[in-house]
């Protein structure tokens, strides 16, 4: 029987795989990063506006590339996962939203859907499937190294401690004392180092940072991280922007080892955070800033759904530029096939996401005009993007901090900080996209394209009826003109809610119920493993299996 490891709230992992599938055609085909951040919120990049955490790697290559300032994700880790690995809406998964003790894990066979002939697929990060299977022989694939961070939260009263950090498979006790990022990153730049260059490489680097931890410390960075923000008041917030930084360094870091291996030219980049900040007043706040969006991660105001987000690749036709067509995070799986040349066609005949690739090379208008954001049969709430508009009915938590915005602005300083846009062209990203053919953007261009991808609330006439999910309102926002969500338009627009709500109902009908189930935790106990995490249930649920 096979066995899986019951995940009681948010487990991490990197798993890495190589297999040959027949999705991707054996011509040449460029090598993908995907880089995934955790809990990273829309004003927490220095291209979207904020000076008070710089990211001069992440901006030189958003600024380089296409910014995606309608990309829309899933309100939490679980859900956002799901889609991007399957390229369907979490409703049809049963992953709506994040929970522990579910039987119901993620099949690992799914994963092939990102494999390339004869290439190697690295598929690593944070995930939170609820449930993983962690043998490498159910899914046919060979395992290289499998990283795991383990963020305790008590379920039944219980708080369990463990070492959950493996290579192959095994504890890497050899790891411990790394900083997660150095360590994901370090393995992430070994791979680009031994990769043969006749061989493309699908890579996903999905962080943990800068979501919080454990209790009692949420937040952690090296000393030297946080001391480059003295400017920033809030002393969780220094933290916060130490872990930023670090990630900013890794993304730098990648970069600079696709260059020295001379693949950066036939490299894709992409770039997004999984959801937005918690916050401060959320579950494991990690003060992290949504500004000015509404809303926090768990929510389905825009703070919650929109993500930070960007593709960079020589092999775009038009760069440098702020697009806002809508893309949601299932669009990625077909969009990636697609970029490495494979048959779109043999992907899953249901699968909600689109093909994109061929927009973004070419700076076509997407196909794409509606989103399903979410809809929770649970909690009785659900939210659509149709065109302009954005539909919201019900409310998954009923308290003040859903319905405003929360945490910091990312404004809070001590003394005012200069945006720096000669780091972003001296910064290892800076300096490998200069050393390219093509002509990378000027610092004028940089600060016309951060204006560009800011976000511009309502000035305070224009915002005449707003929206309370907590009494029971239906809200419509016209999203293009009101971003922040402040001017409710229900009463002016019934053809449209009709619309909206009739789409609604048609999506309802392929939604799979969130499951659920009890279990013995005390069996879970670390200690019972030489006080590492480890499998301790059979899975004898159908789907736990690997396909």
């Amino acid at each position: 029987m096979l066995k899986q490891q019951m995940m009681m709230c948010v487990s991490f992992w990197l798993l890495v795989f190589v297999h040959v599938c027949c999705y991707v055609s054996t011509e040449a085909k460029p090598n993908i990063i995907l880089i995934v951040a955790d809990d990273l919120g829309w004003n927490d990049v220095g291209f979207h506006g904020s000076n008070q955490i710089p990211t001069p790697n992440i901006d030189a290559l958003a600024y380089n590339g296409i910014i995606l300032n309608e990309h829309y994700v899933q309100s939490s880790g679980t859900a956002t996962r799901s889609s991007l690995f399957t390229g369907k809406y979490p409703i049809k998964l049963g992953d709506v939203e994040s929970s522990g003790a579910r039987e119901s894990g993620f099949p690992l066979g799914r994963l092939s859907f990102w494999c390339d002939g004869g290439g190697q697929a690295v598929v690593g990060g944070s995930t939170v499937f609820g449930t993983g299977l962690t043998g490498t022989s159910v899914t046919g694939m060979s395992c290289g190294i499998g990283i795991r961070q383990w963020y305790s939260r008590p379920i039944n009263g219980k708080y369990f401690n463990g070492f959950d950090l493996r290579k192959d498979l095994e504890p890497a006790w050899d790891f411990a004392g790394t900083y997660a990022t150095d360590a994901i990153t370090d393995y992430a730049v070994e791979v680009i180092s031994n990769q043969a260059e006749d061989k493309p490489l699908f890579m996903v680097i999905s962080h943990f940072a800068p979501h919080a931890g454990n209790e009692g410390k949420l937040l952690d960075a090296p000393p030297e991280a946080v001391g480059k923000f003295p400017h920033i008041i809030d002393a969780h917030r220094r933290i916060f922007a130490g872990m930023v930084s670090k990630l900013d360094d890794s993304v730098g870091r990648v970069v600079e080892a696709l260059d020295q291996k001379g693949v950066v030219q036939n490299s894709v980049i992409i770039f997004l955070s999984d959801n937005g900040s918690p916050g401060t007043s959320r579950p494991f706040p990690n003060w992290g800033s949504n500004y000015p969006l509404r809303g926090l991660k768990g929510t389905l105001f825009e703070g919650g759904l929109r993500s930070v987000a960007f593709i960079w690749s020589p092999l775009l036709g038009q760069s440098s530029k702020v697009s806002i067509e809508l893309i949601h995070v299932s669009d990625w799986l077909p969009t990636l096939v697609s970029a490495g040349g494979g048959e779109t066609s043999l992907l899953d005949t249901d699968i909600d996401g689109i093909d994109l690739w061929s927009s973004l090379v070419y700076d076509f208008p997407s196909p794409r005009n509606e989103i399903l954001l979410n809809i929770d049969e649970v909690t009785r709430c659900a939210a659509l993007r149709f065109y302009n508009w954005k539909l919201i009915v019900g409310n998954p938590e009923v308290n003040e901090t859903s319905n405003s915005y929360d945490g910091e602005s990312g404004d809070e300083n001590i003394k005012p900080v200069e945006y720096n846009v000669s780091a972003i062209q001296h910064s290892p990203v800076g300096k490998a996209i200069i050393k390219l053919s093509y002509n990378p953007a000027s610092e004028v261009e940089y600060e016309i394209l951060r204006q560009q991808a800011t976000i511009k609330c309502l000035p305070e006439k224009a915002k005449k009826s707003t929206c309370d999910l907590s009494n029971g309102d239906i809200c419509l926002f016209d999203i293009p003109k009101d971003p922040c969500e402040e001017n409710n338009l229900v009463n002016f627009f019934p053809s449209v809610v009709r619309r909206m709500k009739r789409a609604l109902v048609d999506y309802k009908s392929s939604l799979v119920p969130q499951p659920t189930r009890s279990f013995d935790i005390e069996n879970a106990d670390p200690k019972l493993f030489q006080f590492t995490w480890n499998p301790w249930l059979e899975c004898a649920n159908p789907s736990c299996s690997p396909t």
